[in-house]
Protein backbone atom coordinates (compact mmCIF):
# COMPACT_ATOMS: atom_id res chain seq x y z
CA UNK A 1 0.00 0.00 0.00
CA UNK A 2 1.10 3.39 -0.92
CA UNK A 3 0.94 6.04 1.20
CA UNK A 4 -0.85 9.68 0.13
CA UNK A 5 2.14 12.39 0.37
CA UNK A 6 3.94 9.74 2.29
CA UNK A 7 2.55 10.04 5.75
CA UNK A 8 2.64 7.41 7.42
CA UNK A 9 -0.87 5.26 8.67
CA UNK A 10 -2.03 1.81 9.13
CA UNK A 11 -0.73 -0.25 6.48
CA UNK A 12 2.82 1.69 5.91
CA UNK A 13 6.27 -0.41 5.50
CA UNK A 14 8.66 2.21 7.39
CA UNK A 15 11.97 2.12 7.59
CA UNK A 16 13.97 3.79 10.54
CA UNK A 17 16.98 4.74 12.39
CA UNK A 18 17.99 4.66 15.75
CA UNK A 19 21.37 4.31 18.03
CA UNK A 20 21.71 0.53 16.67
CA UNK A 21 21.04 0.74 13.52
CA UNK A 22 17.78 0.51 10.73
CA UNK A 23 14.79 -1.58 10.90
CA UNK A 24 12.17 -2.18 8.91
CA UNK A 25 7.96 -2.83 9.67
CA UNK A 26 4.56 -2.53 8.58
CA UNK A 27 2.06 -1.00 10.76
CA UNK A 28 -0.58 -2.80 10.84
CA UNK A 29 -3.74 -3.21 13.00
CA UNK A 30 -3.56 -4.17 16.52
CA UNK A 31 -5.29 -7.71 15.61
CA UNK A 32 -2.63 -8.38 12.72
CA UNK A 33 0.67 -7.57 14.88
CA UNK A 34 3.62 -10.23 14.77
CA UNK A 35 6.85 -9.25 15.85
CA UNK A 36 8.61 -12.18 13.87
CA UNK A 37 6.39 -10.91 10.67
CA UNK A 38 8.55 -7.27 11.51
CA UNK A 39 4.59 -6.38 11.47
CA UNK A 40 3.75 -3.66 14.61
CA UNK A 41 0.89 -2.41 16.07
CA UNK A 42 -0.71 0.54 15.64
CA UNK A 43 -1.41 0.76 19.17
CA UNK A 44 1.95 0.05 20.81
CA UNK A 45 4.25 3.24 21.80
CA UNK A 46 5.81 3.15 18.71
CA UNK A 47 3.28 2.59 16.38
CA UNK A 48 1.20 5.83 18.31
CA UNK A 49 4.29 7.63 17.56
CA UNK A 50 4.97 7.52 13.85
CA UNK A 51 1.02 7.29 12.52
CA UNK A 52 0.86 10.70 11.15
CA UNK A 53 4.55 11.34 10.95
CA UNK A 54 6.61 11.46 7.43
CA UNK A 55 10.16 10.45 6.36
CA UNK A 56 13.26 12.64 7.58
CA UNK A 57 11.17 13.23 11.16
CA UNK A 58 12.84 12.76 14.61
CA UNK A 59 10.21 10.60 16.73
CA UNK A 60 10.08 10.62 20.74
CA UNK A 61 8.56 8.03 22.29
CA UNK A 62 8.14 6.20 25.44
CA UNK A 63 9.01 2.61 25.47
CA UNK A 64 8.82 0.16 28.57
CA UNK A 65 12.74 0.75 28.32
CA UNK A 66 12.64 4.44 28.85
CA UNK A 67 12.17 7.18 26.39
CA UNK A 68 13.41 6.28 22.55
CA UNK A 69 14.49 8.63 19.65
CA UNK A 70 14.04 7.04 15.71
CA UNK A 71 14.45 9.08 12.58
CA UNK A 72 12.26 8.07 9.81
CA UNK A 73 14.31 7.22 7.29
CA UNK A 74 11.45 5.84 3.99
CA UNK A 75 7.81 5.99 4.24
CA UNK A 76 6.02 3.25 1.53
Amino acid sequence: MTDCGGVIRIGSHVCIRDHDGEIEFRIVDPTEADAIAERVSAESPIGQALLGRRAGDLVRFRAPGGVLAVTIIEVV
